[in-house]
């Protein structure tokens, strides 16, 4: 037996926003009677826009009856009778439609009614949906912690506070840097809300076409904060008298990247980092501490896009490279490598790709960053053509100058004796 399920809201056609297109198609169905062969041709045309969900099942069911026969020469003898079975296949299907016209509703050849309709569905289109393309569906769910307070720059958090302020760090960095489409786990009670809104009565049917849209991640990026502890301490000068402050502590961060489909993780690294490594430099005021944790989320950002999808570089003008990531991740300043890609490399004991084999063909420095886009020349090497991969550079970002290494901890001051 086949039972068909599927739950159709028909309104009055109205005028649709921008952000909703109406798409008129073609349907046909049959039915015992003229409305039952209209209710199933609808159900046709939200099946052809929004698909269907199928779900099978078998049912068994077992009788047992025993009959007992003589035959001529008196032996009796005993039969055991059992049977039942049913099947059904249930189709769901949901969806919205705004207007419908009957082309023709005829005789069907087996019995019954054929319905044919034209059947106008409003199809959401999200926004922005254009710039998503190709890229993967990232979230990054809400960090964990492993202790009940942090201190940072001399400020305590509490663990909900330095889960929420690292969640939305890691996942602001990421968003900038447009590898993945990003989407939104750490807001979850807001989302809610507004679609609970969204089914209310005096609603049109255009804006409840945006329900049912919510998109799944095909990555997931999880992290839990085992170590926070950053400040920043004063130094004074015993000659000048001036007074710095150095930043101290450290962080460390267990990552993963999870398919969420699977539950494979493709990549797991532990952040543990110093104030210096970092780029710290607290000054003990509540913005230094959020300094402190935007400049760990965009460590994190960093690691991650490096490990699952990292830049390229774009175009060539003579020696200044465009590379198809911005958002301020390519800090001006900073020295990056240039590597080019060669042949694909396979596991010889599985099979398994293992990724494209890199070799070093220059050093950049990062020259300015807009919101997509990082401009930068080279350093030493040679860059040819486009698609090099660019990765961060090994060596020191900053070195010393010579004057700095003399004057010490009198960066501000420079004395006759000072090569400044």
């Amino acid at each position: 037996m086949r039972t068909l399920l599927f739950v159709v809201l028909v309104l009055m056609s109205v005028a649709a926003p921008a952000a909703t297109d109406i798409r008129t198609v073609s349907a046909e169905a049959t039915g015992v009677d003229r409305e039952q062969a209209i209710y199933n041709a609808l159900g046709e045309a939200v099946r052809q826009v929004r698909g269907a969900q199928i779900s099978a099942s078998r049912q068994v069911q077992s009788a047992l009856k025993r009959m007992s026969t003589r035959t001529e020469d008196g032996r009796e003898s005993t039969t055991t009778m059992s049977s039942a079975q049913q099947s059904s296949t249930r189709v769901s299907s949901s969806g919205l439609i705004s207007g419908y016209r009957i082309v023709s509703v005829t005789n069907a050849a087996g019995g019954g009614k054929l319905a044919r309709l034209k059947v106008d569905i409003p199809v959401y289109t999200v926004p922005g949906s254009s710039a998503q393309d190709n890229r993967w569906r990232m979230a990054v769910y809400p960090v964990e912690t492993a202790r009940h307070r942090y201190s940072v720059d001399g400020q305590g958090f509490s663990a909900d506070e330095v889960s929420q302020r690292m969640t939305h760090a890691i996942s602001d960095a990421l968003t900038r840097s447009r590898r993945f489409a990003m989407l939104a786990r750490d807001g979850e009670s807001a989302m809610v809300a507004e679609r609970q809104r969204m089914t209310g009565r005096d609603v049109p049917v255009a804006e409840k076409a945006m329900l049912g849209n919510v998109l799944g991640a095909e990555y997931l990026v999880t992290a839990r904060v085992t170590e926070l502890s950053l400040g920043s301490e004063a130094q004074t000068s015993r000659l000048t008298g001036e007074t710095t402050r150095r930043s101290t502590g450290s962080a460390a961060l267990e990552l993963r990247v999870v398919v969420p489909a699977t539950g494979s993780i493709v990549w797991s690294q532990t952040l543990n980092a110093n104030a210096a490594s970092l780029g710290l430099e607290l000054t003990g005021d509540s913005h230094s501490a959020q300094a402190a944790f935007d400049q760990i989320g965009r460590e994190v950002a960093l690691r991650v896009v490096d490990a699952v999808w990292p830049p390229l570089v774009e175009k060539q003008e003579g020696d200044e490279l465009v590379i198809n990531m911005g958002g301020n991740l390519l800090s001006p300043g900073e020295v990056w490598e240039v590597f080019a890609l060669g042949s694909a490399v396979r596991n010889s004991h599985t099979g398994s790709a293992l990724g494209r084999q890199e070799q070093r063909v220059a050093s950049i420095k990062i020259n300015r960053s807009t919101d997509k886009m990082s401009y930068a020349i080279v350093v030493d090497g040679r860059v040819k053509g486009t698609g090099h991969v660019v990765r961060r550079s090994a060596r020191p970002q900053r070195a010393e100058s010579a004057a700095d290494a003399v004057r010490g901890t009198r960066k501000r001051t420079c004395l006759p004796m000072d090569p400044c």
